[in-house]
Protein backbone atom coordinates (compact mmCIF):
# COMPACT_ATOMS: atom_id res chain seq x y z
CA UNK A 1 0.00 0.00 0.00
CA UNK A 2 1.35 3.48 -1.02
CA UNK A 3 -0.14 6.47 0.93
CA UNK A 4 0.77 10.70 0.45
CA UNK A 5 0.58 13.64 2.66
CA UNK A 6 1.64 17.02 0.83
CA UNK A 7 0.94 19.51 3.60
CA UNK A 8 1.84 23.48 3.19
CA UNK A 9 3.36 24.34 7.12
CA UNK A 10 4.17 28.35 7.58
CA UNK A 11 7.69 27.64 9.19
CA UNK A 12 11.00 27.25 7.92
CA UNK A 13 12.24 23.75 7.23
CA UNK A 14 15.10 24.42 9.89
CA UNK A 15 12.28 24.96 12.52
CA UNK A 16 10.72 21.68 11.30
CA UNK A 17 13.92 19.76 10.22
CA UNK A 18 14.94 18.89 14.16
CA UNK A 19 11.56 17.36 15.26
CA UNK A 20 12.01 14.40 13.06
CA UNK A 21 15.47 13.45 15.09
CA UNK A 22 14.41 14.27 18.11
CA UNK A 23 13.01 11.17 19.93
CA UNK A 24 10.75 12.49 22.63
CA UNK A 25 9.41 14.52 19.94
CA UNK A 26 8.75 12.33 17.23
CA UNK A 27 7.13 9.71 19.46
CA UNK A 28 4.73 12.21 20.52
CA UNK A 29 3.55 13.39 17.07
CA UNK A 30 3.34 9.69 15.92
CA UNK A 31 -0.43 7.80 17.26
CA UNK A 32 0.59 4.53 19.09
CA UNK A 33 4.55 5.08 19.11
CA UNK A 34 5.56 4.28 22.35
CA UNK A 35 9.04 3.23 24.22
CA UNK A 36 11.40 5.00 21.58
CA UNK A 37 14.75 4.76 21.93
CA UNK A 38 17.35 5.69 19.86
CA UNK A 39 20.24 3.05 19.34
CA UNK A 40 22.92 4.75 17.05
CA UNK A 41 22.50 8.23 16.69
CA UNK A 42 20.70 9.70 13.34
CA UNK A 43 21.02 5.85 12.20
CA UNK A 44 18.98 3.37 14.29
CA UNK A 45 16.28 3.38 16.59
CA UNK A 46 13.89 0.96 18.20
CA UNK A 47 9.86 1.40 19.26
CA UNK A 48 6.79 -0.12 20.07
CA UNK A 49 3.95 0.64 17.88
CA UNK A 50 0.28 0.12 19.42
CA UNK A 51 -2.44 -0.02 17.25
CA UNK A 52 -6.09 -1.43 17.14
CA UNK A 53 -7.05 -2.34 13.37
CA UNK A 54 -10.72 -4.02 13.31
CA UNK A 55 -10.49 -6.95 15.73
CA UNK A 56 -7.23 -6.82 16.38
CA UNK A 57 -4.53 -5.11 18.79
CA UNK A 58 -1.44 -5.25 17.40
CA UNK A 59 2.00 -4.53 19.58
CA UNK A 60 4.93 -4.35 16.89
CA UNK A 61 7.92 -4.05 18.38
CA UNK A 62 10.37 -2.25 15.11
CA UNK A 63 13.73 -1.52 14.32
CA UNK A 64 13.88 1.92 12.58
CA UNK A 65 16.74 2.37 9.99
CA UNK A 66 17.88 5.86 8.67
CA UNK A 67 18.63 4.64 5.24
CA UNK A 68 19.35 8.35 3.66
CA UNK A 69 20.12 11.81 5.39
CA UNK A 70 20.22 15.41 3.12
CA UNK A 71 20.11 17.77 5.84
CA UNK A 72 17.63 19.81 6.22
CA UNK A 73 15.86 18.44 3.47
CA UNK A 74 14.92 15.02 3.00
CA UNK A 75 14.77 11.45 5.44
CA UNK A 76 14.69 8.48 3.99
CA UNK A 77 13.78 5.18 6.73
CA UNK A 78 12.18 2.13 7.03
CA UNK A 79 10.70 0.38 10.14
CA UNK A 80 9.85 -3.44 10.19
CA UNK A 81 8.60 -5.28 13.09
CA UNK A 82 6.52 -8.23 13.93
CA UNK A 83 3.40 -8.66 16.19
CA UNK A 84 3.95 -11.41 18.40
CA UNK A 85 0.13 -11.88 19.14
CA UNK A 86 -0.97 -12.44 15.95
CA UNK A 87 2.54 -12.87 13.80
CA UNK A 88 1.58 -9.77 11.91
CA UNK A 89 4.63 -8.24 9.70
CA UNK A 90 5.11 -4.20 9.31
CA UNK A 91 7.76 -3.40 6.95
CA UNK A 92 7.48 0.26 6.19
CA UNK A 93 9.36 2.55 3.80
CA UNK A 94 8.81 6.61 4.63
CA UNK A 95 10.87 9.24 2.54
CA UNK A 96 10.47 12.62 4.40
CA UNK A 97 10.93 15.73 2.57
CA UNK A 98 10.82 19.29 3.54
CA UNK A 99 11.25 22.19 0.44
CA UNK A 100 11.54 25.40 1.11
CA UNK A 101 8.23 27.30 -0.08
CA UNK A 102 7.57 31.32 -0.09
CA UNK A 103 7.11 33.43 2.64
CA UNK A 104 9.58 30.99 4.78
CA UNK A 105 7.17 28.16 4.79
CA UNK A 106 7.74 25.05 3.90
CA UNK A 107 5.85 21.96 2.06
CA UNK A 108 6.58 18.83 3.68
CA UNK A 109 5.59 15.59 1.48
CA UNK A 110 5.47 12.20 2.90
CA UNK A 111 5.70 9.08 1.13
CA UNK A 112 5.26 5.70 2.60
CA UNK A 113 4.79 2.34 1.51
CA UNK A 114 3.44 0.08 3.62
CA UNK A 115 3.67 -4.00 3.66
CA UNK A 116 1.90 -6.13 5.74
CA UNK A 117 1.39 -9.72 6.56
CA UNK A 118 0.00 -12.20 8.97
CA UNK A 119 -3.52 -12.11 9.72
CA UNK A 120 -3.78 -8.07 10.13
CA UNK A 121 -3.20 -8.54 6.60
CA UNK A 122 -6.59 -10.93 6.33
CA UNK A 123 -8.66 -7.90 7.58
CA UNK A 124 -7.68 -6.55 3.89
CA UNK A 125 -6.85 -3.43 2.23
CA UNK A 126 -9.72 -1.20 3.11
CA UNK A 127 -9.71 -1.40 6.34
CA UNK A 128 -5.69 -1.08 6.95
CA UNK A 129 -6.08 1.76 4.72
CA UNK A 130 -7.95 3.56 6.51
CA UNK A 131 -6.35 3.07 9.69
CA UNK A 132 -3.52 4.26 8.02
CA UNK A 133 -4.67 7.26 6.43
CA UNK A 134 -6.16 8.00 10.36
CA UNK A 135 -2.51 7.84 11.59
CA UNK A 136 -1.85 10.50 8.71
CA UNK A 137 -4.70 12.73 9.55
CA UNK A 138 -3.79 12.90 13.77
CA UNK A 139 0.24 13.29 12.85
CA UNK A 140 -0.45 16.03 10.67
CA UNK A 141 -2.60 17.46 13.82
CA UNK A 142 0.14 16.82 16.54
CA UNK A 143 2.86 18.10 13.83
CA UNK A 144 1.12 21.40 13.46
CA UNK A 145 0.15 21.58 17.10
CA UNK A 146 4.04 21.39 18.07
CA UNK A 147 5.09 23.86 15.71
CA UNK A 148 2.46 26.38 17.17
CA UNK A 149 0.76 26.21 13.57
CA UNK A 150 -2.90 26.36 12.12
Amino acid sequence: MNFHMDLALPAPREAIWPIFFDVARIARLIPGCEQVEEIEPLALYSAVMKQKIGPFKLEVPTEVRVEAVLAPERVRSRAKGRDKFTGTTLDVLLDVVLAKAENDSTRLTVDSTLQVAGRLAALGYPIVKKKTEEIFIEFEKRLRAELGVA
